[in-house]
């Protein structure tokens, strides 16, 4: 994918722990100023990799649950609970895990901590079928008040049982999937 071995790749950590590179890799043909973020999904049955140049990027990954789902409900907003309740009862686990897995992308953006502020965010209004923006808390984001920035979320294609979820704070450019997941089963 970055058309070089992986020896040339050098990473280091950015502010929140997030690994980035230190320089761009040699053959990648990228400016020398030029990072390569990344953010790698706990999926026991799949890696995901989320890669981007010059935009930080979060991931999350998580299976649909089975069973009730009302404890779940308590770090969702009144407008999201309403909507999961209106779902069809088939659809319901699956909106209520891809909600969640928007969420938990988006604050992965903000660093460690923040998952506490689930409830403030929502993951509905903003985001259509397959994404689009989720504002973040401003207590999070800027402690003088202004309303917190947004985070550019997409979903992403993760089989049957599973939702995943990218977040970066701009619009990412050049999207493509790999593997079994992946619309057609292909580079998309």
């Amino acid at each position: 994918m970055l058309h070089c071995p992986a020896d040339d790749i050098s990473l280091t950590r950015d502010d929140f722990g997030r690994p980035v590179s230190a320089r761009p890799p040699a053959d990648a043909d990228w400016p020398p100023d030029a990072e390569l973020f990344l953010a790698v999904g706990d999926d026991p049955d799949h890696r995901l990799v989320a890669l981007a140049r010059d935009l930080p990027v979060a991931l999350s990954v998580h299976p649909v649950p089975h069973g009730p789902l009302g404890e779940l409900l308590l770090a969702f907003t009144s407008l999201e609970r309403e909507s999961l309740r209106r779902a069809p009862a088939a659809d319901r686990a699956r909106q209520l895990a891809r909600l969640w897995a928007r969420k938990e992308a988006a604050l992965r953006l903000v660093g460690q901590g923040g998952l506490a502020a689930a409830d403030e965010i929502d993951a509905l209004s903003g985001a259509p079928a397959d994404g689009g923006t989720v504002r973040l808390p401003p207590a999070l984001t800027d402690a003088g008040g202004a309303p917190g920035p947004v985070a550019h979320v997409r979903d992403l294609p993760a089989g049957p049982d599973r939702v995943a979820c990218a977040a970066t704070p701009a619009p990412a450019r050049g999207v493509r999937f790999w593997g079994a997941n992946a619309p057609g089963g292909a580079a998309a």
